[in-house]
């Protein structure tokens, strides 16, 4: 997904915050719509790949937004094993950094908590950038996972409409803008809300929460 893309990613995402703040909308439907339990973790673990991500991004925030993951279940996939509640970190290509042409990013893929492998940012097109990282590069199905975006932080009137949120100030000093969204890995697991829901609903602002301290990790330092 594209920087401009993303950003414009709010017309299709207003109809599920519509029904997410519809009294009984969600109610009347299990949170948890696929063929995997619920659960939520005390605190998220931050594999060292994308913790090395998460800095690629700082260094090159103008031309590198991430897509971001956590794993539902213990995931096996063809390039590694994942527990439940790990963050997954990577970055995807804004138009301003394919411009750039190829070039070293030093972008990795996690292949376990402390194992990685060299590759390249995901490029900007159609397909979402957390879709592509899930099925083509961690090559695990995108039902095993919750999916979110960040990037530098929002307008002040994109974050007042809820889709989004701006963390003032993470670990390393610097703020960073969170989108809730994913096209389609997140509504099995809120009631059909492509928004993780900021409220109590499915314990939306639980994982929300979860994932701010996940970043918050991230920004430490890198393995």
């Amino acid at each position: 997904m594209t920087d401009v893309s993303r950003r414009t990613f709010i017309g299709s995402s207003v109809g599920a915050l519509a029904l997410a703040g519809t009294p009984g909308a969600l109610a009347a439907v299990d949170c948890v719509t696929g063929p995997l339990p619920s659960f939520l973790p005390t605190r998220l673990t931050v594999d060292c790949g994308s913790q090395r991500n998460f800095q690629v991004f700082r260094r090159n925030d103008a031309y590198l937004g991430l897509a971001g993951a956590v794993s539902m279940t213990f995931v096996r996939s063809r390039v590694g094993s994942y527990q439940a509640g790990n963050l997954f970190l990577y970055p995807w290509l804004k138009k301003k950094g394919a411009a750039l042409g190829p070039r070293a990013w030093d972008a990795v893929v996690p292949t376990g908590p402390t194992s990685y492998k060299a590759s390249t940012p995901i490029p900007g097109g159609s397909v979402p950038a957390d879709e592509y990282f899930c099925n083509v590069l961690l090559q695990a199905p995108g039902s095993m996972f919750i999916g979110f975006a960040a990037d530098v932080p929002f307008s002040a009137l994109e974050a007042r409409l809820g889709l989004f949120t701006n963390v003032d100030q993470l670990a390393d000093g610097k703020g960073i803008g969170i989108d809730w969204a994913s096209s389609n890995l997140n509504n099995p697991w809120f009631g059909g809300s492509r928004s993780i829901p900021d409220g109590d609903t499915c314990n939306g602002a639980a994982w929300r929460r979860l994932i701010v301290d996940g970043l918050n990790q991230a920004s430490m330092a890198a393995c």
